[in-house]
């Protein structure tokens, strides 16, 4: 639907014009780091001029007529005269570009500004490890909750006896953004661990790039 209503507005005579009269992006400023996956965009515009739209991209590469390419959207609005906007759903880290699609209320010409770039850092960390033991079935449950902002992790978990790792899991996660994650292993304990063998869990995350919550350490008995 986005791009039927911008094919209707080319078709109605909005031609687009030089950067020279388009919108001012205020903020965030070319180069920006934002911690946040709403951004808040803001910009100024020339006193003739309306604001029709904003876009997100992550490529700067753009059409003849000033915009990104369709492909390349990450996210877009269109509204009439509006001097800021936030994204209703959230952005994962990684680099953006956006510009403001404006036009003239008396010529019917059209704008874009060029586009600048921001920053979202990447988040990984651990909102806490619930552990459940089943003395009768012999088997040890570890949940380990987590939230982040990439498309994408590492869950990992061990357990160690006497600094020796006698069993490890790992599982790759996708991650909904502006929600918790959270995953679970179970261990089944074998019979020449003995019941109430002191063990030690390790658990902990990892995001795209190293980036992660560093191993955290847990005593446990052997169900």
């Amino acid at each position: 639907m986005v791009y039927r209503f911008a094919a209707a507005v080319a078709g109605a005579g909005l031609i687009a014009g030089a950067a020279l009269a388009a919108a001012t992006p205020v903020t965030p400023p070319q180069g920006a780091t934002v911690t946040t996956s709403h951004p808040v965009f803001t910009w100024t515009l020339p006193s003739n001029e309306e604001s029709s739209g904003i876009f997100i991209a992550n490529k700067p590469d753009r059409t003849p007529d000033g915009n990104f390419f369709g492909e390349n959207i990450v996210d877009a609005s269109y509204f009439e005269n509006r001097t800021s906007w936030s994204p209703i759903s959230p952005l994962y880290a990684g680099r953006y570009w956006w510009l403001v699609w404006s036009h003239d209320r008396d010529a019917l010409q059209s704008y874009y500004n060029s586009p600048l770039d921001f920053t979202i850092p990447a988040s990984v960390g651990m909102r806490g490890i619930k552990i459940h033991r089943s003395l009768s079935r012999h088997w040890l449950g570890v949940t380990v909750r987590w939230r982040a902002n990439v498309h994408g992790l590492i869950v990992k978990t061990s357990l160690l006896r006497r600094g020796r790792i006698i069993w490890a899991r790992t599982k790759s996660e996708s991650n909904p953004l502006d929600s918790p994650g959270y995953t679970t292993f179970i261990w089944h304990r074998p019979r020449r661990i003995k019941q109430g063998t002191p063990l030690t869990l390790r658990a902990g995350i990892v995001g795209p790039h190293g980036t992660g919550a560093a191993g955290l350490l847990f005593g446990v008995r052997a169900p």
